[in-house]
């Protein structure tokens, strides 16, 4: 395992007795925590301070540039805890734009913080008006993506932004049976966060624009978000984008496998011998406990419906 800190390899200099990363497949920053030791005293004189950058690899695993958010000292051990995100990307801000089209404001905000711009599989939607109102970056850009359908991921100094429907289509990774997970697990269904229907109404200059998408597999409430559209086609894509990611995470599982760093957050995986819920899943999350040996998965059935 490698430790690079501020573009120096420090592995030799101090003990990794704790690296844990947490993998996300968007809509949350990835981190790292990692427990050093440190009885030579060498990672002090580094004199660590928050926003410095870590990286950590292992076997052609690479977390990307990570900025420390937390340092701790116990007794001769360090606790570092970092994420993808730097603290300046914490800055709550008020602005709009005009005519402005999807990838142009995902542009604006990844330069706003250093970063730059990947999009995959992303349509460039215009609008007449987008107001960003004492939000925060990437969660304003985090909410418009789920507005069209979209994950935002956060990774080595890059914004990432992709369709997860086309993800979703994906071939499995790695067949998961009950003989290959690693201690406790569970599958669980859930119907007390889930929606009928989404319905978006929005009076625009004396005008109402209103339309409905139902879901005729699920019982439930209907989903009345209070958001700004400017023509019926943006109600119709909302109202199906929201009520979609409100019921993704209707099936879920969580397991520990042997480590695996060849799937990552994003992955398909495929669960047999389960019953009912067998079937293809995404992983949401994955932690790799790298000095462990093993990965703890999160993950969400897909859903066709949508």
């Amino acid at each position: 395992m490698q430790l690079i800190y501020k573009d120096t390899d420090i592995t030799n200099e101090v003990d990794i007795i704790i690296a844990n990363l947490v993998d996300n497949a968007g809509g949350k920053a990835d981190s790292v925590e990692i427990l050093l030791g440190d009885s030579k005293k060498y990672w002090r004189q580094w004199n660590p301070q928050k926003n410095d950058e870590i990286i950590i690899r292992k076997d052609g695993f690479d977390s990307g540039v990570m900025f420390i958010d937390e340092l701790y000292i116990e007794n001769s051990k360090f606790r570092i805890n970092a994420l993808s995100t730097p603290l300046d990307a914490k800055t709550k801000k008020t602005r709009s734009w005009e005519n402005i089209r999807f990838k142009k404001l995902a542009y604006d905000i990844a330069r706003d913080i250093g970063f730059t711009l990947e999009t995959y599989g992303v349509e460039d939607w215009l609008y007449d008006r987008v107001d960003q109102v004492e939000k925060v970056n990437l969660e304003f850009l985090n909410e418009r993506c789920i507005l069209e359908g979209y994950c935002l991921k956060v990774t080595d100094e890059k914004l990432v932004i992709y369709d997860e429907r086309k993800l979703e289509n994906m071939s499995p990774a790695l067949t998961i049976t009950e003989n290959i997970l690693i201690g406790p697990y569970n599958f669980k269904t859930v119907n007390n966060k889930t929606y009928s229907s989404c319905l978006i109404r929005h009076l625009k200059e004396h005008e109402v624009i209103e339309y409905r998408y139902d879901d005729l597999n699920i019982y439930g409430p209907t989903l009345k978000p209070n958001i700004r559209v400017s023509n019926l086609g943006e109600a119709e894509r909302y109202s199906k984008n929201l009520l979609r990611n409100a019921n993704k995470k209707e099936f879920q599982g969580r397991f520990y496998i042997k480590l695996d760093t060849s799937v990552s957050a994003g992955s398909i995986v495929e669960i047999k011998d389960m019953g009912s819920f067998n079937g293809n899943y995404i992983i949401d999350s994955i932690t790799y406990y790298l000095t462990q040996g093993k990965s703890l998965l999160n993950v969400r059935k897909i859903l066709e419906e949508y």
